[in-house]
């Protein structure tokens, strides 16, 4: 079994997935606009990523205008440009599980414009600890991106069948380190590991 082989038996095949033909117009059926905006109306985060990415990025959102819109940048959550086209998947409130996945058209709002003020006003009210509520628009409009994703497409609804191999990608390479002993304390820890005593 070759190296690849075996990554891919332990974590799942995580490589980049060919992007599936979309219509150039949307093409949702009322029912599943209706689900979409049901569900990006309920659920405070979204998974979202480029279409040539192969990991979905969680992200908090705000649903307005019939459109998902994230803001990212200096001081806010850390996601790739979204422009283009996007997947965007809505896990359920209550349980986690994926509601729905669909396709979207991506776009960044240029900063100042109308579009883009109404889109940060829209965040700003379900942004949580906002750290600077006054200048929080100033803020984004010199560090950050907001962008529009437009549902184009329903690509899956549910959380799919039982045997559905898990789509949970392995953490990214971190130079982060583990500590394999335990520290040394003078005299040792008390009421730790020695018979006898209790912890209080």
């Amino acid at each position: 079994m070759s190296r690849v082989e075996t990554l891919v038996s332990f974590f799942g095949d995580r490589r980049p997935r060919p992007a599936p033909t979309l219509p150039a117009d949307p093409d949702l059926t009322p029912e599943q606009s209706a689900l979409v905006a049901t569900a990006c109306t309920k659920s405070g985060v979204v998974w979202v990523r480029p279409m040539e990415d192969g990991r979905l990025h969680l992200a908090w959102h705000a649903w307005f205008d019939d459109a998902v819109h994230v803001v990212y940048g200096v001081g806010e959550q850390m996601l790739p440009m979204l422009s283009g086209l996007a997947e965007v998947a809505v896990p359920s409130k209550d349980s986690g599980s994926r509601l729905i996945t669909f396709a979207a058209r991506a776009q960044v709002l240029s900063a100042g414009s109308t579009a883009w003020q109404a889109a940060a006003t829209a965040l700003s009210g379900v942004r949580l600890n906002a750290p600077d509520p006054a200048g929080q628009h100033e803020r984004w409009a010199n560090g950050c991106l907001i962008s529009r994703l437009d549902p184009l497409h329903v690509l899956a609804t549910g959380a799919g069948p039982e045997n559905a191999p898990s789509e949970a990608a392995p953490p990214p390479p971190s130079p982060g380190t583990t500590i394999t002993r335990v520290p040394w304390h003078a005299g040792g820890r008390a009421g730790r590991g020695r018979p006898g005593t209790t912890q209080a």
